[in-house]
C-alpha cells in the first residue's frame, strides 16, 4: 500500500481488509491523529461553507477527492466557551479503540448548554489534482450522518464485490431545522474505484483520466 494512504492510519496493526471484511467491519462499526501537511477542513451549517486550513478559505466545489475507507473516524470533540478543549479519535472500523463518553475528561463546569462533549465523525481524503491530504471532521447531526451514509454506500458495494473507494466532491445542501434554515455537509461520490487502482494512481503508475474510467492497472 502507497505512503500516501497508510499515512492516514493511526493504528499500523490495523489489517488490510478484503472487500467482503470490509463491508462486515463497517457493518460492525455501525452497530456499535494528526498527520503533519495535512489541511484540515470543517463546515459552517450557518453560512454552508467549508473552511480549510488556517486562513479558513473555501474549498473548491468542483474538485475532486479519493476517500480512503480505513482513514475513516469516529470520536467526540469537547466545546467550552466556543472553542475546543478536548478532543479523541479513533478510526471508524477498529471497534475496539472506541472510548465511551464516562471515559472522557471532565473539562466542566461549561457556561451554556452546547457546551460538553459530543460525537464527532471525520475522514482522510487525497485531492486528485495534487495528491495534497485533507482532513474532514465535523460535529453535527447532520455531518455525521453524511459521513454514515457514505459508509453505507461503501459497505453496499463491498458486498456486492464492487469497487468500494469514493472519489467524492465536498457538496452541500440545505434543510429546515425548527423553522431555521441550515446546511449540512454531503460528500456525493462522482466514481467508484478499486484499491489497486487508488493505488496506482498515488504511485504514479495511472492518470486521472483513466482512474475516473474505471480503467484497472495492468
Amino acid at each position: 500500500m502507497s505512503n500516501a494512504l497508510t499515512a492516514f492510519m493511526s493504528d499500523a496493526n490495523l489489517p488490510a481488509l478484503s472487500d467482503e471484511a470490509l463491508a462486515d467491519a463497517i457493518e460492525e462499526a455501525q452497530g456499535g491523529a494528526a498527520y503533519d501537511g495535512v489541511t484540515y477542513v470543517d463546515f459552517s451549517g450557518k453560512i454552508g461553507d467549508y473552511r480549510c486550513g488556517r486562513d479558513k478559505e473555501s474549498i473548491d466545489p468542483g474538485r475532486l477527492f479519493l476517500l480512503e475507507p480505513m482513514a475513516v473516524l469516529k470520536g467526540w470533540i469537547c466545546w467550552k466557551g466556543g472553542r475546543p478543549v478536548g478532543r479523541v479519535e479513533w478510526q471508524y472500523l477498529n471497534t475496539n479503540a472506541a472510548v465511551k463518553l464516562d471515559e472522557l475528561e471532565d473539562h466542566g463546569p461549561y457556561d451554556v448548554n452546547s457546551d460538553g462533549w459530543s460525537e464527532s465523525r471525520g475522514f482522510g481524503a487525497i485531492a486528485l489534482d495534487d495528491r495534497s491530504q485533507f482532513k474532514f471532521s465535523t460535529n453535527s447531526a447532520s455531518g455525521r450522518n453524511s459521513v454514515e451514509d457514505l459508509m453505507t454506500s461503501i459497505k453496499d458495494r463491498a458486498k456486492a464485490k464492487e469497487a468500494s473507494m469514493p472519489i467524492i466532491k465536498f457538496g452541500k445542501e440545505t434543510f429546515v431545522a425548527r423553522g431555521n434554515r441550515n446546511w449540512k455537509p454531503v460528500f456525493p461520490a462522482q466514481a467508484w474505484v478499486s484499491r489497486a487502482a487508488a493505488e496506482a494512481f498515488l504511485q504514479g503508475k495511472m492518470s486521472q483520466n483513466d482512474l475516473l474510467n474505471g480503467i484497472q492497472p495492468s
